[in-house]
């Protein structure tokens, strides 16, 4: 069950529901969604990709992570393929966001968007499949993977590696004093001589 923040009052109404993505490009901002057929959600039109558009499974949790997405899109959007093909400057680093929204039986959106992960585009990959020369009227195909990453989190450390102080220490454990000659020691670090120095 999708939990859409706790609103009820229209689920007897909702049929399906499909992501809507919002990319930042130099160029101007794209408006896309998984749904079949261009949606107007709070006074804004996204367009329709239906199938041509994949979003990962994407999860939530209160814990700070560096979780990468790879949103994946055909290349029969020229629009996205024009974007994806120029200059580095105009996406890598732009915000990107993604969200859902409920749908009734027509393709109609109940409700807003209720925005669920926001990220940084990152790298294009772009995938091409030759046509199988077999099969009559096959034609090749492709992907574009837009690789993208939690906001401010591509420069994060892993927490085991965080220089911690004594006072965030006493915040997270008071009492703790295991940190306590921990700027010391930075600071006036203690000289070590070597055995061969010792020796001589």
């Amino acid at each position: 069950m999708i939990n859409m923040g706790g609103n009820t009052q229209h689920l007897a109404a909702v049929a399906g529901d499909a992501w809507v993505a919002e990319l930042s490009f130099k160029g101007g901002l794209q408006r896309l969604t998984t749904a079949p057929v261009t949606l107007t959600v709070d006074g804004q039109a996204y367009q329709g990709l239906g199938s041509l558009a994949e979003v990962p499974a994407v999860t939530e949790s209160p814990q700070a992570s560096a979780e990468r997405l790879v949103l994946s899109l055909s290349l029969a959007d020229p629009a996205m393929l024009a974007a994806s093909l120029g200059n580095v400057d105009d996406y890598r680093g732009r915000s990107v966001r993604l969200g859902l929204v409920l749908l009734d039986a027509a393709f109609q959106a109940v409700g807003s968007v209720r925005w669920r992960w926001a990220g940084v585009m990152e790298r294009v990959v772009i995938t091409r499949q030759a046509a199988d020369l077999d099969s009559p009227g096959a034609e090749a195909s492709g992907r574009i993977e837009l690789h993208c990453t939690r906001s401010g989190m591509s420069r994060a450390r892993n927490d085991q590696g965080l220089r911690l102080t004594h006072a965030q220490q006493q915040r997270r454990h008071p009492g703790d004093t295991g940190l306590r000659y921990m700027r010391t020691l930075i600071e006036q670090p203690s000289l070590w001589l070597s055995k061969r120095f010792q020796e001589q």
